[in-house]
């Protein structure tokens, strides 16, 4: 009963069944908006389709990746590899032993379809026929009056190596879902990041991981250089200094990496250093604000018990009595900013860097005018595991398919008119083309 179950479970059969399974799963996955992967697009299906989404939710459809279907799919399949593999195993060292008692009689050996007789010159001996073979990477035992000769003995090897890099692919997998971080951060020209769980952004929430820490860094910001041209931006240096002293740049598609963990830019916006003061010219607040307001959006910050909102304007222009941009470059950059209090206006005013804008008996200066970046940072430390699983799978493939294994028995056999070399070959692979190599080989090593 318990070999029926373990042949059933190893079968090949079993196996296409699986893969069939798996392979519905994603595509259901990747019809069904997941709640972990497409949060925004699952959650206004959810508004517009409650029921719908709640049904789907019941039978685990939004959450497929993870549910126990699919987990009870894939450990019948690694356990089908497993017995696949186990059963293998002795069968390929089997295949790559190598022994005298392979030698045997090319005439009346079965299982070597290609067989043919080559006539050897005068004065070609069987000691440099067999030195010609081994020339063309042949193992060969034996002599003259019996031998044996194989190429890629090893080739079966690949057989295991592929099969084993499904498991280096699961364990990279794993590490990289269970040790996963991913938040946002926004730092400004010259502050400093210890890796502060307090000062990600709260959306989109963090996703923290389920074993582990999040990433340890420490580096300073120290300029943020946005360009540029025509109107049009096109690219940025974003120059970082961490912890040792080591000095690093982010630019568009070029992360700051440090571990497992990158810091990919993603967006820009401005920071400027605003001091309220009273009348008297005390101070009564200090803040480098961060304000989101190169998308032509106004936004808006709080100081001093005052609400302030801030629209800016990078090449400031006044045109036909409006304020206006004459370009998204850098050249007059200027706010307009309007002070609250209660939800009464009490001034408003254009504020370009180093103005005084004076309101309800106070005044807010704008000494110094920065850039703010939002850094998208992740953590995955299972990647190289996961790329480590797919190189061997690689090479386990163009190991088996291009070094696949091939086979001789020949003999030297006295004929008519002299010496005859006659063989028997195969090979794992490529019948036609096995046959024009073999009749290529022994053309040039009997000649």
């Amino acid at each position: 009963m318990f070999k029926k179950i373990v042949k059933s479970l190893s079968s090949l059969k079993f196996t296409i069944v699986l893969i069939s399974l798996l392979g519905a799963t994603f595509i259901v996955g990747l019809w069904v908006p997941q709640a972990r992967l497409v949060k925004d697009i699952y959650l206004q299906w959810h508004r517009n389709s409650p029921r719908l989404v709640e049904a789907l939710d019941a039978f685990g459809l939004t959450t497929i990746y993870s549910s126990p279907l699919t987990l009870t799919l894939w450990a019948l399949f690694f356990l089908n590899l497993a017995l696949v593999l186990w059963q293998r195993v002795p069968v390929v060292r089997h295949r790559i032993a190598i022994s005298d008692a392979k030698i045997t009689d090319p005439e009346r050996t079965a299982g070597y379809p290609f067989q043919a007789s080559f006539p050897l010159p005068e004065g070609l001996d069987a000691e440099t026929l067999l030195s010609r073979l081994r020339k063309r990477r042949y193992r060969v035992l034996g002599n003259g009056s019996g031998f044996y000769g194989v190429q890629n003995r090893l080739a079966p090897v690949a057989f295991v190596l592929f099969h084993v890099s499904f498991y280096l692919v699961l364990l990279g997998g794993m590490i990289t879902v269970y040790t996963e971080f991913i938040g946002y951060v926004d730092l400004a020209q010259g502050e400093n990041f210890q890796g502060e769980l307090a000062r990600y952004n709260t959306k989109p929430a963090l996703q923290l991981p389920a074993i582990g820490s999040p990433p340890r860094v420490s580096f300073t910001v120290s300029s943020i250089e946005p360009q540029v041209v025509m109107n049009t931006p096109t690219s940025i240096a974003v120059k970082l200094k961490d912890g040792e002293g080591e000095n690093h740049e982010v630019g568009i598609n070029r992360p700051y990496k440090t571990g497992p963990t990158s810091f990919v830019f993603k967006h820009l916006g401005m920071a400027p250093h605003f001091v309220l003061k009273d009348a008297a010219g005390k101070e009564i607040d200090n803040a480098l604000v961060k304000l989101d307001v190169l998308r032509r959006a106004p936004d808006k910050f709080d100081m001093g018990g005052y609400n302030f909102t801030a629209t800016f304007y990078p090449d400031y222009v006044l045109e036909q009595g409006k304020n206006a941009t004459r370009s998204m470059e850098f050249n007059n950059p200027t706010f307009f900013i309007v002070a609250e209090r209660d939800g009464k206006k009490v001034g408003e005013a254009l504020v370009p860097k180093n103005a005084t804008f004076a309101f309800a008996g106070n005044r807010l200066e704008m000494p110094e005018l920065r850039y703010w970046v939002r850094f998208y940072v992740i953590s995955q430390r299972g990647l190289p595991i996961l790329y480590l699983g797919f190189a061997v799978a690689c090479l386990a493939v163009i190991w088996r398919m291009i070094f696949y294994k091939r086979e001789i028995l020949g003999a030297v056999r006295e004929r008519e008119g002299g010496l005859t070399l006659v063989v028997a070959c195969r090979s794992e692979y490529y019948k036609n083309l096995a046959e024009d190599e073999f009749n290529k080989l022994f053309t040039k090593i009997t000649k």
